[in-house]
């Protein structure tokens, strides 16, 4: 017996998907037809009644070992089918009774299951105790606490769920996640309207009323999920029942968008089949095998007189033509269906008195089984052709004179005999020594190898449709075996009576021309190659401004078919809403002579694309616009990886401020400890070694002056271990920026003897610490920058606020460096300073030239947004 029967791609199989829920339990299942043969059996019932490996027996042959309790009376399973409803039953207690001759004891629910499919019975047999049994789980428990079962559930294409009568959610799998953005675990408990949102809620409410009062219900909707897909989907909502009530309802949606565009693809074919059928430039019919008519294009309407395509319904040849004509008609198709083959039909007509011509051709309509179907035919009118054919007559001998002097070659075929004449070109062209006789396998033998089926084609064609040709074949000349290329043009000239004669036709030496159409060839395809590889499509625009001329790179870039015509207009409806006006105003511009070099984004079927668009215009002498020739670069790649680069340049500035953050922290908590703690020690041993030297070292003088190094040297190392501290944080920026700033620039000027002057507001600044700490650093940075490498001999240090931006700017009179050169601005100093900048939201500018010094600029809002640490 099979173990599921899932079928999620019709989307009323709602019954299907419930056979993988009965599966998981342990109690016995099974699932019987209106016929009573068993659709399914989950394992436990396999293993119950030993079906594994049966044929689907029907009720009546696989339980004639059940019994009532009392075991006088055989179960008929039949008879309880019969009475059986689609709200769930009291519990019947029954026995089965094994080969040993011992019985079990087994409880029988029976429900019935109606569906689109038809009407199917659910037995679900349980063992049963002298005690009482325990409360049988509901379906939605069942859904919840079933690992085994989500875990199935959650593997399902369709998005399955449970809603309780008060719309919330008890069970969902995955697919809601993919669809609403709810994941099964976040979804529980929550209200129906929550998750798919009040626009789809208010749609559904009537379907959710309706399952409520216990009728299922089966619609189609459009869907947009999370990602803003639209969605095609068929939904079922299936209401559960407990003691005769509806305790709620399970949901049951697929996605059905594939079968949609399918559908609308089918509906579009037909109606472009359509189109093609009625502009036929002929007469265009078809028959089925009675000789009825099913279809026929406008020509064909309107020279018979049926005014809809749908008068065409049932009516025959007889319906429309004299007896005799239709006659005629159904026994030409008779011949075309029997032998399974087109006929092609000359007649002769006469309307008003003058002579008409009409080829038809007739053809059988193959099945894909190989059945004939019926018959296709089409027909024209070729009177004109058979009075050209006799104009052409008439005036060969003079075309004849008028074309020796040219450079075209005229030959005539007798069709019987396969003998040629050939004017003075034609054996020009093909080397031949003029006045050579010149037949067909002559001919023939010239022809490269690989062209020759085609003009046998060509030929063949000719002759049996009587249509002028026109193809291109190559020969090998016979005095020189040179490569030539020919184009070649035939008609078929005919006797007054229709009977062919002789094929007349022109060819021309086109070798230079190919020559440089196969350069021009090449040329283009390397051109698209290199469009293709760089994503770099060109355009054309001329002085009409009415027409643009893409190229296939820039019509795949644009997702627009190649050869579409497009206007400006198109053009601006495919950029981004929020680019039109930008794009516009550059192109505008442009034409007042501005440089167009711009980038913008463009929507192609929905997906977003950024554009890098140049052009160069040419104008004439009074300034009027001529043409533009322009490029389109899709740079979506490079703007992405910008945008990449952008994020982890903005990670590492994160990293970078927290790390500075913990290193100022680090070094404020070892300043403090080097202050307090050590200062405290130091100063406590020096008050130890006083009292030494006032008890022991009198009379002693040796001692005296031990312990007097002793306290030369202790007093070194308290000054050695305040400058520790102060070198990790200064103490002085506790009190305000500037009098860090003028001790630290105090102190620079004292070791490096170079003069400083250090400008600032008299009040002072009221900055926030990390700011403080921020600019306290880029000036030691940039003064030991200065000490370095400028040999200055004078900066000048200034600070103030301005415009709510903090402005720092440190001067040297130094040898300088080009600051215009990369190399110069990207040491760790210098990267250190711009980056503290930077992680205050401030912008560092930097200026230099050889022997004119060195400037550094620092611009720190005042109130910034900082990097979150």
């Amino acid at each position: 017996m099979p173990r599921t029967r899932f079928k999620l791609n019709d989307p009323y199989a709602e019954i299907d998907w419930l056979y993988g829920i009965v599966a998981s339990i342990d109690d016995a299942a099974l699932v019987l037809g209106a016929d009573r043969h068993i659709l399914y059996a989950n394992p436990a019932a396999e293993a119950l009644f030993e079906l594994a490996g049966s044929e689907s027996p029907r009720a009546g042959e696989w339980h004639t070992r059940l019994y009532y309790p009392d075991r006088m009376q055989r179960c008929a399973v039949a008879e309880l089918l019969r009475s059986a409803g689609t709200e769930s039953a009291p519990a019947i207690a029954l026995c089965l009774a094994n080969t040993a001759g011992s019985s079990m004891a087994l409880s029988l629910k029976i429900r019935k299951l109606d569906s689109r499919q038809g009407q199917a019975y659910l037995l679900l047999f349980s063992p049963r105790s002298p005690s009482p049994a325990p409360a049988t789980e509901s379906a939605a428990e069942l859904l919840e606490h079933s690992p085994n079962l989500s875990t199935v559930l959650n593997h399902m294409p369709a998005m399955i769920g449970y809603w309780d009568r008060n719309l919330r959610n008890r069970f969902g799998n995955t697919a809601y996640e993919e669809w609403f953005g709810f994941t099964p675990s976040s979804m529980l408990g929550k209200h129906i309207r929550e998750v798919i949102g009040d626009k789809l809620y208010e749609l559904n409410k009537p379907y959710l009323d309706a399952v409520l009062r216990g009728e299922a219900q089966y619609f189609q909707r459009t869907i947009v999920d999370v990602a803003g897909r639209e969605r095609y989907t068929q939904a079922a909502y299936l209401p559960d029942y407990a003691d005769g009530r509806v305790i709620g309802f399970f949901v049951l949606v697929t996605d059905v968008t594939e079968l949609k565009r399918a559908q609308k693809r089918v509906s579009e074919s037909e109606a472009s089949l359509r189109a093609i059928y009625d502009n036929l430039p002929f007469l265009a019919w078809m028959k089925d095998r009675d000789g009825r008519y099913l279809q026929a294009n406008k020509h064909w309407l309107q020279a018979v007189g049926v005014n809809q395509t749908h008068a065409l319904n049932g009516i025959t040849d007889y319906d429309i033509w004299p007896r005799e004509l239709a006659e005629h008609y159904q026994a030409v198709d008779r011949e075309v269906m029997q032998n399974r083959r087109q006929i092609q039909l000359t007649e002769r007509a006469f309307d008003g008195g003058r002579e008409t011509w009409t080829e038809t051709i007739k053809s059988p309509v193959i099945g894909e089984n190989g059945e004939v179907l019926g018959t296709t035919g089409l027909a024209r009118d070729i009177t004109e052709q058979r009075i050209a054919e006799e104009t052409l007559r008439n005036y060969s001998e003079r075309l004849r004179l008028a074309t020796q002097a040219s450079a075209i070659g005229i030959c005539e075929w007798d069709i019987g005999s396969g003998q040629a004449d050939w004017d003075a070109r034609m054996y020009q062209i093909f080397g031949i020594a003029q006045g050579t006789p010149i037949d067909y396998d002559v001919w023939a033998q010239l022809v490269v190898a690989d062209d020759l089926p085609r003009c046998k084609a060509k030929l063949r064609k000719l002759i049996h449709h009587k249509r002028e040709q026109h193809w291109e074949f190559r020969i090998r000349r016979q005095n020189d075996g040179s490569l030539r290329y020919i184009q070649a043009a035939a008609i078929v000239g005919s006797s007054p009576n229709g009977e062919q004669q002789k094929i007349v036709g022109v060819n021309i030496d086109v070798t230079r021309y190919k020559t440089i159409e196969h350069a021009l060839r090449d040329s283009e395809a390397h051109l698209a190659h290199a469009q293709a590889q760089a994503h770099l499509g060109s355009w054309r625009l001329d002085s009409d401004l009415s027409t643009l001329h893409w190229s296939d790179e820039n019509y795949r870039i644009f997702g627009t078919p190649a050869g579409t015509a497009v206007t400006y207009r198109h053009f601006l409806d495919c950029v981004h809403p929020e680019d039109r006006n930008f794009v516009d105003t550059a192109w505008q511009a442009a034409m007042k002579g501005a440089i167009f070099d711009i980038q913008h984004r463009i929507l192609v079927n929905g997906q977003l694309k950024w554009l890098r668009e140049r052009a160069e215009l040419d104008f004439d002498s009074q300034g009027r616009f001529l043409r533009a020739v322009g490029t389109s670069q899709d740079i979506t790649e490079l703007k992405e990886i910008e945008r990449d680069l952008e994020h982890s340049r903005s990670r590492l500035r994160l990293l970078y401020a927290r790390r500075e953050k913990a290193r100022e922290e680090e070094r404020k908590r070892i300043a403090r400890e080097v202050h307090d703690e050590l200062g405290q020690m130091l100063t406590a041993l020096r008050m130890q070694i006083s009292l030494m030297r006032l008890r022991f070292a009198d009379g002693n003088a040796e001692l005296a002056a031990k312990i007097q190094d002793t306290m030369v040297l202790l007093d070194k190392t308290i000054e050695v271990t305040r400058d520790v501290a102060t070198s990790l944080r200064p103490s002085a920026i506790e009190m305000g920026i500037v009098p860090a700033l003028e001790w630290q620039i105090k102190k620079f000027s004292d070791q490096s003897g170079i003069a400083c002057d250090f400008i600032h507001p008299e009040n002072g600044l009221d900055m926030d610490e990390e700011c403080a700490m921020a600019v306290f650093r880029i000036v030691q940075e940039s003064l030991t920058n200065v000490l370095k490498h400028s040999a200055a001999d004078k900066v000048k240090i200034s600070i103030g606020i301005e415009a709510g931006h903090y402005c720092l700017e440190i001067f040297d009179n130094g040898r300088g460096f080009d600051a215009s050169d990369a190399r110069k601005t990207q040491s760790f100093g210098l990267i250190g300073i711009q980056e503290r900048s930077i992680m205050l939201g401030g912008a560092t500018e930097i200026l230099g030239s050889p022997e004119a010094g060195t400037a550094v600029r620092v611009r720190i809002p005042a109130a910034p947004n900082r990097y979150v640490l």
